[in-house]
C-alpha cells in the first residue's frame, strides 16, 4: 500500500512537472533566434540559432561563455538617483550585461559576429522595446561595486556573504545584479503573461521583492506596501501592456508604475514622465474595471485646485520642513504610492487610509519632519504652516480672495493655519479636541451633500478634518461620486462647499452693494458652515435659536453680511475671550475702524465699535449697534 501511494505522488509530480515544462518555450522559439527559421521579425540570411551569440570555435576567449556577438567600447551614463546608494561601475567584460549590451546598447550591429564576421540580416522591429542605448540612467541599476551596500530597504540576504536574493531563481553574478539577475536568455516565457525573458513569473511584484524588502523596520519609502491599495486592488487592467501586462492591478504590483528599462523619467522609473501623468493612468476615471474616480479631470476641470506642476518630480529625501524654496505640489506630496490604502476613513485627526505613510510636520513647532505622519493636519502643514510664500504672495489671488483679518495687523506669521488652530482662545478643532458649550449652534453630526445627519460625530471632544471644509464639491465622503481630498473644487479656497464672500468696498467700512442674499439649506450661501451648524436656528428672526449673539438675522438676512465678514474660518491668533470668542476676526478689507478708531466688539454687551456697510457702530445710538 505503501509502493502504491509512493508511485501516485510521483506519478502526479511527473504529469504536473511535465506540463509545467510543455508551457516553456525555448531559445529556438524565442525572439533571439535570428536564424532564417526564427520567429521575430529579424531574420538572418543564414546561421543556426544559438550561432549570434555562442560559437564552438573562433568565439571570444574566456572568462566568456565561448561569446561570439562583437561586444560594444560603448561608455555607459549609468543609474543615478537621491536614494540610491550603491556604487556602479561599468559593465565588466566578465559580466553577463556586457554580453547582452553588445546587441541591446543599440552600437554594434545585430548579426556581428566574432567567428564568421558580419551575418546579413533582413526585417525590422520596434528597436525602442529593446535597445537600451548608451544612457542607462532610465533602467534599473546593475554591475553594482561589492559589497551591496545597504539602503535600509533591501533583502538582508544581499548583504551576507555570500550575497544572495530571497529567491532561487533570481541569482546574484559574482555577488552583484547583472542582466542575467533578471532576464533568462534562453526561455522568453517562463512569466507566461509578460514573456520578456525573465526568470521567474513576476507577477506581483514577486521578481523585484526578491531584493527589495518592504517589511523591513527601516523601510522608509516602501514600508506599507505589502497591504497597500496597490498590492491588493482587484481592478482589471485587461492586460493593457501599458499598465504593467498582468490582468489586475494587484497582478501588475510594481510594473503598474514602474519600468524597469527605458523608463521616462530617470531616477524613479517611471512609466511616464512625470509623476501626474503616470498616476492618472488609473485614476483618470478610465482604464481600469471598475473605473476609479477621476482625480485627473478634477485638476483638468476644476476653477480653484491644488497647484500640480505637471512638470516635476517629488524628491523622496525632502526633509527640510517648513517647505520654502522648495515649496511645490505633487501627487507625493500628499499619497505615498507605497502605503496607500483604501477603505473606510479613519477617525479624525488620524489620516486616512489614502494618506497613509506620507510626511509631515510636528504640529507643536512646525518643523521638525515626521516620517510618516501620524494626524492629517501634519501633512497639510508641511505648506500650511511655517513656510514662507503663503496667501501673502499675489499668486494666491487664483484661489479666490483671501480675508486679511484684524488680527493679521498683531502677528508675525498671520497665514499660518498651524498657528490658527493651535489658538489658546478660539479656533475650529482639527489639532484640539472641541470643547462642550462652545458652539451652542453646532449639529449633532455632520450633513452629507443631500443635507442628511449621517456624517461624523460633532460632540465635545471630537476632532474635524482639513478636507472636512477643504474638498471636492461632489465627494464620496460626503454622498457623492468624486473623489475625497482638496484636489480640486468649483468654490473658492477648494472647498466642498458654498462659502460666499461680500464684495470688497472701495475702503474698509463703505457700503459693499446689495451683500449676500441668503438662503438656506445645501444650495445656500454658506452651506459650508451649514454642514456643521445649524445656520437656519441662526439666523431666526425671533432670536429663539441665536442664543450667543441675537444679532445674526439683521446681520447675515437683513443687511446681507457673509459669515467670513466676522469670523475667521481656521482660528485667531492672539485676543481674547471677550474680543475674539467664537471665531470672531474682522475682515479688515471689508470693515474699518469707527470714528474712535476702533474696530472690535465686546462680546459681553454685543456690542460692535467699527464701520460696516457705510453704518458707523460706536456703542452710543442704539440704532447703531445693529
Amino acid at each position: 500500500m505503501k509502493a502504491m501511494r509512493l508511485f501516485l505522488v510521483l506519478l502526479v509530480a511527473s504529469i504536473l512537472l511535465t506540463t509545467a515544462l510543455a508551457q516553456r518555450v525555448s531559445v529556438t522559439e524565442s525572439l533571439h533566434n535570428l536564424s532564417p527559421q526564427g520567429p521575430g521579425p529579424i531574420k538572418a540570411t543564414t546561421g543556426y540559432a544559438c550561432l549570434f551569440c555562442h560559437a564552438p570555435h573562433n568565439a571570444m576567449p574566456a572568462p566568456t561563455p565561448l561569446f561570439n556577438h562583437q561586444l560594444s567600447t560603448q561608455t555607459y551614463d549609468m543609474y543615478t538617483s537621491t536614494t540610491y546608494h550603491q556604487n556602479s561601475l561599468q559593465p565588466q567584460i566578465a559580466s553577463t550585461s556586457k554580453l547582452c549590451l553588445s546587441c541591446h546598447d543599440g552600437t554594434v550591429a545585430i548579426g556581428q559576429t566574432v567567428s564568421q564576421g558580419l551575418i546579413a540580416t533582413s526585417g525590422s522591429m520596434d528597436v525602442s522595446k529593446s535597445n537600451l542605448h548608451a544612457d542607462l540612467r532610465t533602467s534599473h541599476p546593475f554591475s553594482f561595486a561589492t559589497p551591496i551596500m545597504d539602503n535600509g530597504e533591501l533583502k538582508l540576504s544581499l548583504l551576507a556573504s555570500p550575497a544572495q536574493t530571497a529567491d532561487p531563481a533570481v541569482k546574484l553574478v559574482q555577488g552583484t545584479v547583472e542582466c542575467t539577475t533578471c532576464h533568462e536568455a534562453h526561455t522568453p516565457n517562463i512569466d507566461l503573461v509578460v514573456q520578456k525573458f525573465l526568470v521567474r513569473d513576476s507577477s506581483s511584484g514577486q521578481l523585484c521583492l526578491a531584493c527589495h524588502d518592504p517589511s523591513r523596520p527601516t523601510a522608509t519609502y516602501l514600508s506599507g506596501w505589502l497591504t497597500s491599495q496597490h498590492a491588493i486592488a482587484s481592478n482589471s487592467t485587461g492586460g493593457d501592456p501599458t499598465m504593467g501586462g498582468y490582468a489586475t492591478v494587484a497582478a501588475n504590483a510594481c510594473v503598474s508604475c514602474h519600468v524597469p528599462h527605458n523608463a521616462s523619467s530617470g531616477g524613479r522609473l517611471l512609466r511616464q514622465a512625470t509623476q501626474e501623468a503616470t498616476c492618472a493612468a488609473c485614476h483618470s476615471g478610465k482604464n481600469l474595471n471598475p473605473v476609479l474616480p477621476d482625480v485627473t479631470g478634477e485638476f483638468d476641470n476644476s476653477q480653484y485646485k491644488h497647484p500640480i506642476s505637471r512638470t516635476g518630480l517629488h524628491d523622496p529625501t525632502e526633509n527640510s520642513f517648513p517647505l520654502n524654496s522648495s515649496r511645490h505640489s505633487e501627487c507625493t506630496d500628499c499619497h505615498n504610492s507605497h502605503a496607500a490604502k483604501g477603505g473606510i476613513p479613519a477617525v479624525a485627526p488620524a489620516l486616512q487610509p489614502a494618506l497613509n505613510g506620507v510626511s509631515g510636520v510636528l504640529a507643536t513647532d512646525g518643523t521638525t519632519p515626521l516620517k510618516p505622519a501620524s494626524n492629517q493636519y501634519e501633512l497639510c502643514f508641511k505648506c500650511h504652516g511655517n513656510s514662507t510664500n503663503k496667501p501673502q504672495s499675489a499668486g494666491f489671488l487664483a484661489y479666490g480672495r483671501t480675508p486679511f483679518r484684524k488680527s493679521f495687523a498683531i502677528v508675525s506669521d498671520p497665514y499660518n493655519a498651524r498657528l490658527a488652530f493651535q489658538s489658546a482662545v478660539t479656533r475650529h478643532n482639527v489639532t484640539q479636541p472641541s470643547r462642550a458649550g462652545i458652539a451652542p449652534s453646532l449639529r449633532g453630526s455632520m450633513l452629507d451633500l443631500s443635507g442628511n445627519p449621517v456624517g461624523r460625530s460633532l460632540a465635545s471632544g471630537t476632532y474635524i478634518y482639513c478636507t472636512d471644509c477643504h474638498n471636492n464639491e461632489g465627494a464620496r465622503g460626503s454622498g457623492g461620486p468624486a473623489a475625497n481630498g482638496p484636489h480640486g473644487s468649483k468654490f473658492a479656497h477648494i472647498v466642498e462647499r458654498r462659502y460666499d464672500m461680500n464684495d470688497l468696498p472701495s475702503a474698509p467700512g463703505g457700503s459693499y452693494g446689495a451683500g449676500v442674499a441668503y438662503s438656506s439649506g445645501v444650495t445656500g450661501p454658506y452651506a459650508l458652515c451649514d454642514k456643521c451648524h445649524n445656520v437656519d436656528a441662526l439666523v431666526d428672526s425671533t432670536g429663539v435659536g441665536d442664543t450667543v449673539f441675537k444679532k445674526h438675522w439683521s446681520h447675515v438676512v437683513k443687511a446681507g453680511a457673509a459669515c467670513s465678514t466676522c469670523h475667521a474660518s481656521h482660528g485667531v491668533q492672539g485676543g481674547s475671550t471677550a474680543s475674539s470668542g467664537h471665531l470672531v476676526d474682522f475682515d479688515a478689507s471689508v470693515v474699518g475702524a469707527d470714528g474712535q478708531n476702533r474696530l472690535s466688539i465686546d462680546t459681553t454687551s454685543r456690542t460692535c465699535y467699527l464701520t460696516c456697510h457705510g453704518v458707523v457702530h460706536d456703542g452710543v445710538a442704539a440704532t447703531n449697534k445693529y
